[in-house]
């Protein structure tokens, strides 16, 4: 199993080829700064070992699932690269009439992808993983709660947990801590999964602090990493970037694709790393990034 979490500034994007080599990716955001990660993709093909998922009938789909945690423009404003030339099978999503704001929400994303999967009925894929679980809150609880309805789309997230050879990861989406309190409150099946710890946490709302998951953290106490988009560990950089996730995680070693040098860090950034990269197998987990963050100690200069 191989993930590439992509660097794409304020933006979500991360690309997972399932231990069958079928393509799941998370978000379809992108910026104009960097490499677009359809482009990246295609420069790590051979890596990835992505295969088309083909259906019975024989059409060809180049991945297999697009999830889509919450339409924010910065979660989905890839949306027609992705579709024409990474097009996906299935689509994990909440349509877009169900969001009382509506009208506003990309619409590159809405045509070419909302509007397009309405299917019903669609084939199984044996993905491989050892767990794959979406959890959400339902909308009409979202819109009534005098909480979570100040951050609508955010808390709309759908969460993923997916567990392989050991190694759990969850993408929460731009969950708000609202949002956490009240999943963790109310569905025990989120609460079953989330005991048996988390090894990988994307973090939740690119690192806010209004995201941080203080409630996640009483019950899975740490994780191995956490992966956000914002400033560098320990280092504010002119945000909002919570530090205490560096508290909350005991740090992995990971390779500067760069240099070759190894480093620990317990947050890896893509503002400061680059795009993350990651494979899972038999005996653990191998890491490494297209660059180091300034304030990570190098272990190792092999």
């Amino acid at each position: 199993m191989k993930i590439i979490v992509f660097d794409v500034g304020n933006a979500a994007c991360s690309i997972i080829s399932s231990p069958n080599n079928f393509g799941l990716m998370m978000d379809c955001g992108s910026n104009s700064e960097g490499l677009n990660p359809v482009d990246l993709c295609i420069q790590n093909k051979e890596w990835l070992g992505l295969k088309s998922f083909v259906t019975s009938k024989g059409i060809e789909y180049k991945i297999g699932l697009l999830h889509i945690t919450h339409p924010d423009d910065d979660h989905v404003r890839n949306a027609k690269r992705i579709k024409d030339e990474l097009t996906p099978y299935l689509l994990r999503k909440r349509e877009y009439e169900e969001f009382p704001d509506n009208e506003t929400i990309n619409q590159d994303y809405v045509k070419y992808i909302d509007k397009v999967y309405r299917g019903k009925d669609p084939e199984i894929i044996n993905w491989g993983f050892d767990a794959n679980e979406i959890f959400q809150i339902p909308m009409d609880k979202i819109k009534s709660d005098e909480l979570l309805s100040k951050k609508i789309r955010n808390n709309s997230s759908i969460l993923r947990y997916i567990e392989y050879k050991g190694i759990k990861i969850l993408y929460p989406g731009d969950l708000e801590k609202e949002g956490w309190d009240w999943l963790i409150k109310n569905n025990t099946s989120f609460v079953s999964t989330i005991r048996k710890g988390i090894n990988i946490l994307i973090a939740p709302h690119h690192g806010h602090k209004s995201g941080f998951p203080a409630s996640l953290f009483e019950i899975v106490d740490k994780v191995d990493l956490v992966i956000h988009s914002k400033g560098s560990e320990g280092n504010i950089d002119g945000t909002d970037v919570s530090t205490q996730y560096s508290e909350k995680a005991n740090g992995v070693i990971y390779k500067n694709l760069n240099n070759g040098f190894r480093y620990k860090g317990n947050v890896l950034t893509t503002r400061s790393n680059g795009s993350i990269y990651i494979q899972i197998e038999e005996d653990g987990c191998t890491y490494w990034a297209s660059k180091a963050s300034p304030n990570h100690e190098k272990v190792t200069t092999t």
